[in-house]
């Protein structure tokens, strides 16, 4: 995909279509939700998010909820993905600042997660136009990076949007209108801190725009930067220490007699010098808290440039840009040598031969002592001389839209333009070592002349040096360099789309004119991933990661319409439907299709209600598809040994008893009625984890139910309830190798569905050679709830009063890993509260403004599936205030307190479900920062 060759054809592609929109009187709806002036008299039209047709009110058929500026303003956030995630509709976001020190490549990333359906799921516009993803072969948007001071408004819209805005809006779609128009320069400054310490934010930005041309034309200029200092895990008491310290200790424990009754764990005594103290965690082993992170550091710099230029009255060139750079880094304990750290696919641990010559006396006397026959000795050791654990992470992405927009004869509107998004990350993970060189490194002779060199011909040759592992330091010059090494991680992608939508009346029924939409959607991903040879084979410390390659492209059409049935009837000031379908050609799953069907009844002026049912669908991802994947070794008991029967192995061990219908299965393939893996000592399968070009798309259903109420008789007063279920099937998930063995053989599909699609076996004797770690489309998602609101807004004292109240019901949270497998409920538990909502008050008079906002989560089971082994968490309210003052028209003053009273997370200790290592509490869902300040100036000349 190059950039500059389609560039031409994509303006001429604009403006053909924008003459032929002139031919025939046909216009699309304008995605960045631009007010045009209507005709003297008319109301005036507007673009609402889940439509491409303009309207003359907010109220949709899809629940919508709208947040303007200054409800992010007084939410006191300085990164929009903040203000999102507060939202009760929000689920627990994938990534987040506070939840990402221990990823691998999305350090710093910040996403959102629509109804807990997964953040792939929620599709993400700016302007109305998808935004290229944020990280490698993912369409998942890093929403941090949208410049939060240069949007105007951001509105919500959960169901029955894909079939106008295609893949990913299963969820709902999330939708940022930036600021245009803009004339003069405003300067806005911030500066945070927490009350407890660490955290510090530092943020400032200016945005400058003015008229052209005669007023013809309009440009606007955003710079932004913002830095974000560390938390570490050590500045707050809750997680300042290991729960039990980790027994990889830094002067290295090591195991004698393994398998035997004599086993032991021993260590160094250092009192003394020798190695003869049994391990005691909490004087020998290592805190990791003490080295990690709760939230990771960030610095940001942002750049935007929107340009408007009326051609004609009828006629307008745009063109947005923007551009923005993150660098983001992670701090993990030193890495752990010895057991579990694996030499590429063939040495799964790293042991140390008792001829090592660097083995003190009296701890190969006591493994000989333990194991006449030990030939190794098992190590468990912090490489503590490496330093922590970091990877320096820069993101770079770059976006860019232009087109054409207007109206043709005052009625109909149109838009075509060409998009183009890059992405690339460049990452380095230091505090890792290469295990070929340090597995060489440990097999150690005397080289004739009174010392030591490595074993190995071959190393020698390459410049191996001994290792001395034993003592906290040992490990140093020559030696340490020779294992040492920085792993460089690099990812690209390219997004491409071409859209054109024309809409406006077609005919005249006796209730209305009956409007429609139609329009085409290209879209072209690309996306490479590459990791350094050492990483790609896995003979670094650090995670396998192979590289990836993939592209894809998908042509759409789609159409859109609203009808009107009666019109000032009784019982019926307006009845009416709404449709949408949108038809899809994707070049890896091919065709499918999506629907939109939505009804619009309003008894009265008052009350509207509306409902709608519609399908979606979400494209399986680059990574999805194109992973290559590596190989592994899983264990794996076959359910199939000795024909599903059950019994004895030849070795003693016992194979369990199938069912009937299992056994049945078995009987066809050949060799398994006498098949006994124990009796050969094959207790695992070789097979690729990786992705799987063979997937097909997820298909949804959605049904929403509710009503919009604005009394007349009591001004000001306006609420909404929308009932919602979303149920997804053939979702995409992946399975350890027994769950894959099972189900081949349980399913009523047997032998042709995908869990059988993953396995080889001997045609002869019937043992499992391969299984397969691939993901598959089998699981099943369901949400149900329901979302409520209601704003309220009075004279007081000579000022205005404002109540706000949004809220969530949430009454199904369900994942099924497959058809007929256990069912988790995650209803009621961390992250899926049955109730959350936001209640804000809000007083402006004159030169000042003061908001006071209440965020409530309901109480929670820590795990639903051992409730009483984890137990529950209260409910959470916590207190935010905000206020500003207005010097003039030129200079405001703001300041905010965040969790005013300083409520402190619920303690959930390592390994607890819920748990973001290395802070003891659910750092993704309580606030881990504690109370925390902020004061900012606003300057506008």
């Amino acid at each position: 995909m190059f950039a500059s060759n389609k560039l031409a054809a994509a303006v001429r592609f604009a403006v053909f279509g924008v003459a032929a929109a002139s031919t025939v009187a046909v216009a699309p709806a304008i995605a960045a939700e631009e007010t045009t002036e209507a005709k003297k008299g008319d109301a005036e039209r507007i673009q609402v998010t889940g439509s491409r047709i303009k309207r003359t009110d907010l109220e949709a058929t899809s629940p919508i909820s709208v947040f303007d500026e200054e409800s992010i303003q007084i939410s006191g956030v300085n990164q929009i993905a903040s203000f999102i995630n507060r939202l009760p509709s929000a689920g627990v976001p994938g990534s987040t600042d506070t939840g990402t020190n221990f990823r691998t490549t999305t350090t710093g990333l910040n996403t959102v997660d629509l109804r807990n359906l997964g953040s792939e799921r929620t599709l993400i516009l700016v302007n109305g136009r998808r935004h290229i993803g944020g990280s490698a072969g993912s369409t998942t948007v890093d929403v941090s990076m949208i410049p939060v001071n240069l949007v105007e408004r951001v509105e919500v819209v959960t169901g029955g949007a894909a079939a106008v805005y295609g893949s990913e809006a299963i969820a709902g779609v999330i939708n940022f209108i930036m600021k245009d128009n803009f004339e003069g320069l405003q300067i806005d400054t911030r500066y945070g801190d927490s009350d407890l310490g660490g955290a510090e934010e530092k943020d400032i930005s200016a945005t400058v725009g003015g008229n052209f041309a005669g007023d013809k034309g309009n440009a606007v200029v955003y710079i932004g930067y913002s830095r974000k200092d560390p938390l570490y895990s050590r500045d707050r008491k809750m997680s300042e220490a290991d729960a039990v310290n980790s027994s990889f200790g830094p002067k290295g424990n090591f195991l004698i007699g393994s398998g035997t009754p004599n086993a032991a764990l021993i260590t160094q005594d250092e009192s003394t010098g020798l190695w003869d103290k049994p391990f005691v965690a909490a004087e020998d082993g290592f805190n990791r808290n003490g080295e990690r992170i709760i939230r990771v550091p960030s610095e940001r710099y942002q750049m935007n440039a929107n340009i408007t230029y009326d051609i004609t009255d009828e006629m307008r060139f745009f063109t947005e840009t923007s551009y923005n750079q993150l660098t983001s880094d992670s701090r993990l304990e030193p890495t752990i040598t010895g057991e579990f750290i694996s030499v590429g696919n063939s040495i799964p641990n790293i042991r140390i031969p008792l001829a090592n010559p660097f083995v003190p006396d009296e701890l190969r006397d006591a493994a000989l002592v333990a194991n006449p026959d030990a030939e190794e000795i098992t190590m468990y050791r912090r490489f503590v001389e490496l330093g922590p654990r970091t990877s320096d992470v820069q993101r770079k992405v770059f976006r860019t839209a232009f087109g054409l927009e207007g109206t043709i004869a005052d009625t109909w509107d149109y838009e075509v333009y060409y998009q183009y998004g890059n992405f690339s990350q460049d990452q380095t993970n230091g505090g890792v070592f290469n295990t070929l060189n340090f597995y060489n490194a440990l097999r150690v002779e005397e080289d004739g002349e009174g010392g030591y060199q490595c074993a190995d011909d071959f190393a020698r040759d390459l410049g191996c040096v001994p290792i001395n592992v034993f003592g906290r330091g040992s490990i140093e010059g020559a030696a340490l360099d020779w294992v040492s090494v920085d792993s460089q991680l690099t990812s690209r992608m390219e997004q491409e789309a071409i859209g054109a939508v024309i809409s406006g009346p077609v005919f005249e029924l006796p209730a209305g004119e009956v409007v429609m939409a139609v329009g085409y959607d290209w879209r072209e991903e690309e996306s490479k991933f590459n990791s350094d040879s050492l990483a790609q084979s896995g003979l670094t410390s650090g995670n396998t990661t192979p590289n990836t390659k993939g592209d894809y492209d998908v042509h759409e059409f789609f159409v859109e319409g609203i009808v009107p049935v009666l019109d000032g009837a009784p019982f019926a000031d307006y009845l009416g439907f709404e449709f949408a379908a949108r038809h899809s050609d994707y070049s890896t799953v091919g065709t499918n299709s999506t629907y939109k069907v939505g009804l619009d009844w309003r008894p009265t002026e008052d009350l509207m209600v509306r409902g709608s049912i519609s399908t979606a669908v979400r494209a399986p991802s680059i990574n999805d598809l194109f992973d290559p994947g590596s190989e592994t070794f899983r264990d794996v008991v076959d359910p199939c040994a000795l024909g599903g029967r059950g019994g004895t192995s030849a070795t003693g061990e016992t194979y369990e008893e199938q069912s009937a219908e299992v056994q049945a299965n078995c009987a066809t393939i050949p060799g398994t009625a006498t098949l006994d893996p124990f009796a050969i000592n094959i207790r695992s399968a070789g097979g690729l984890a990786a992705g799987n070009p063979d997937l097909e798309e997820e298909e949804s259903d959605t049904k929403t139910f509710g009503f919009v109420y604005s009394p007349s008789q009591v001004e000001g007063l306006s609420m909404t309830v929308d009932y919602y279920k979303i149920t997804v099937d053939d979702a995409i998930n992946g399975f350890t190798a027994q769950t894959t063995a099972d189900q081949c053989v349980r399913q009523s599909s047997f032998p042709s569905n995908p869990f059988c699609s993953l396995i080889e076996r001997d045609p002869n004797t019937g043992l499992i050679l391969r299984i397969d770690d691939k993901v598959i489309n089998v699981a099943t998602f369901e949400a149900e709830g329901v979302d409520f609101t209601i704003d309220y807004g009075m004279d007081f004292y000579g000022g205005d009063l404002m109540f706000n109240l949004i809220g969530n019901h949430s009454m199904t949270n369900d994942f099924e890993p497959f058809a007929g497998g256990e069912k988790v409920d995650s209803q009621g538990e961390i992250g899926a509260p049955d109730w959350k909502a936001n209640f804000g008050t809000t007083y402006a008079n004159g030169d000042y403004q003061v908001a006071w906002t209440m965020r409530y989560l309901d109480g929670v089971y820590v795990e639903n599936d051992s409730k009483e082994t984890y137990g529950t968490i209260g409910s959470y309210t916590y207190h935010d205030l905000n206020a500003r003052y207005y010097f003039n028209d030129n200079f405001e003053f703001f300041a905010g307190v965040d969790n005013l009273f300083d409520k402190k997370p619920p303690f959930l200790g390592q390994g607890v479900p819920g748990d973001v290592t290395g802070t003891n509490t659910a750092a993704d869902v309580y606030d881990a920062v504690r109370r925390y300040y902020y004061v900012g100036v606003t300057a506008k000349f």
